[in-house]
């Protein structure tokens, strides 16, 4: 609107300029009449174009007024907009916020349950490994394998009872344990029955009236109402018996005369008395019932025989050791018994010398024996010029003597720490031997590898028995030794002393 002022008054301006050069200019404006109405025509359509424009600039005016307004409103609803944008984009932030929340809750939540389910699985597992499993029944059913075979089909029905019930409740731990529990009563319940009856009893193949007892599951033993050709009633015993793969159960008749005497008393006894001593093995041991059925009285001599035997080819070397340890003790002890004599003279001999009585002490050790009396012979009976010579004959007799006292000793040695050698050559030869058998037969019987083991140490026992007393008639021996070394030792600085001592006091 200022601009179109503004040409308005510039136009003004120039009409009255141009009217002031009319009026300056008359004459020459009326000379130039017909030029100047055209001029004017010029002028009235150059007013009109201005007029034009005029009215094209107050139309664009008014459009760019207009588009300002229109463009005031669009920043006022850009900005109404950018406010409710950014109201919404809060939300939006807080609504994301929210939704990580959620989502963490979430993740907490899977974590939790999982552990919960975690947990519940391993308490279910813990609860289901309380129900006892066939494993303990197994336990269970290995005391009617080793023990007698009395109530078989019984026990069998109980514990497949309770079989068919681990089956059917395994969700239940507290029935089946009590299911096991039951059949462990009836275990222990046939286990401590001790029962007496009359029965038809097999002998061979025979049969026969008599009484039968039963100790439990772990022995029972029989015995018929007659006599035998032998004044014997015929008895029998159920006895484990090694088997190929366990140890099974059976009679055995072939019994001993005291063992058939035990079980008469014991049959004439327990009706009338509450304690009876009935002939039984406890631990059964195949070897040790065998015993039982088949003891027969040794001496001495038929073990010591067995023990040889059991020991092996190397005995032979170990007790030839111990003879020649021995003989080679006796030998010695005899010499240096020979050697020692003399001993009450050898002080009578010191004690004249103690005197300075040189006249009476040579007489005297002419009587003495043995090494002390030579040593003292060597120095009293020659005349030596001075100690030195004399000692140095003492040096040649300790040369000749000392070694003839330890002859022979370290043979002894020799002998008493070669005998464990062979013994243990001997256990090692015999447990080689057992895993042999091992091998080839299994362990199904343990009392037979003990067995097997303990003839196997006899080579170590004998070795030890040998060595132990060998090692102290050594010991014995060198320690007698010494002692008479030593002995032969004083005797000389004792003559030496008495002699050249005595000299230097009269010079």
């Amino acid at each position: 609107m200022m601009k179109c002022g503004m040409c308005n008054v510039k136009w003004g301006m120039g009409a009255f300029v141009l009217i002031a050069s009319l009026v300056a200019f008359a004459p020459a404006v009326h000379a130039q009449q017909n030029s100047d109405i055209d001029a004017v025509k010029k002028r009235a359509e150059l007013n009109s174009a201005k007029a034009d424009l005029e009215e094209a600039r107050k139309k664009r005016d008014m459009a760019v007024a207009a588009r300002w307004k229109d463009r005031e409103t669009a920043n006022q609803e850009r900005e109404l907009f950018n406010e409710k944008y950014q109201e919404n984009k809060e939300k939006v932030d807080a609504l994301m916020s929210e939704r990580a929340r959620l989502f963490e809750d979430v993740r907490v939540a899977r974590e939790d349950l999982a552990q919960v389910k975690l947990s519940a699985e391993k308490a279910r597992a813990e609860f289901l490994s309380l129900a006892a499993g066939p494993e303990r029944l197994e336990t269970l059913a290995k005391f009617q394998e080793s023990g007698v075979p009395f109530k078989v089909a019984e026990r069998v029905e109980v514990q497949n009872k309770a079989k068919k019930e681990m089956s059917l409740y395994r969700d239940d731990p507290l029935r089946i344990a009590k299911s096991v529990l039951e059949v462990a009563k009836s275990e222990m319940a046939f286990t401590r029955e001790t029962k007496v009856e009359k029965a038809d009893l097999m002998f061979g193949s025979s049969v026969a009236q008599g009484d039968r007892m039963r100790l439990g599951g772990l022995y029972a033993l029989q015995m018929a109402g007659v006599t035998d050709i032998n004044g014997f009633h015929p008895s029998a015993m159920m006895l484990p018996v090694a088997g190929e793969k366990k140890r099974t159960f059976s009679w055995q008749e072939n019994l001993s005369t005291e063992t058939k005497a035990g079980i008469a008393k014991v049959f004439a006894n327990v009706n009338d008395s509450a304690f009876v001593m009935v002939p039984v093995d406890v631990l059964l041991s195949t070897e040790l019932s065998s015993e039982l059925a088949n003891h027969t009285e040794t001496t001495w001599k038929d073990d010591f025989k067995q023990f040889f035997k059991d020991g092996g080819i190397l005995m032979y070397p170990i007790a030839a050791l111990f003879v020649l340890g021995v003989l080679m003790f006796l030998w010695r002890f005899a010499w240096l018994a020979k050697a020692s004599f003399g001993r009450i003279s050898a002080r009578r001999v010191h004690k004249a010398l103690f005197d300075r009585d040189i006249e009476k002490a040579k007489k005297l050790s002419l009587k003495c024996y043995g090494v002390v009396g030579k040593t003292l012979r060597t120095v009293l009976c020659k005349d030596y010029t001075d100690r030195a010579s004399a000692e140095k004959a003492l040096e040649v007799l300790f040369a000749g003597e000392v070694p003839k006292l330890e002859k022979g000793l370290s043979w002894i040695s020799v002998f008493a720490s070669t005998a464990p050698l062979l013994g243990l050559l001997g256990t090692v030869m015999g447990m080689i031997e057992l895993f042999d058998v091992i091998t080839m037969h299994g362990t199904s019987d343990p009392k037979l590898l003990a067995g097997g083991i303990s003839i196997a140490l006899v080579t170590t026992e004998a070795g030890l028995i040998v060595a132990i007393p060998l090692q102290l008639l050594h010991t014995f021996l060198v320690n007698r030794a010494d002692a008479l070394r030593t002995r032969m030792e004083k005797s000389a600085l004792a003559v030496l002393n008495a002699i050249w001592i005595k000299e230097k006091s009269e010079v």
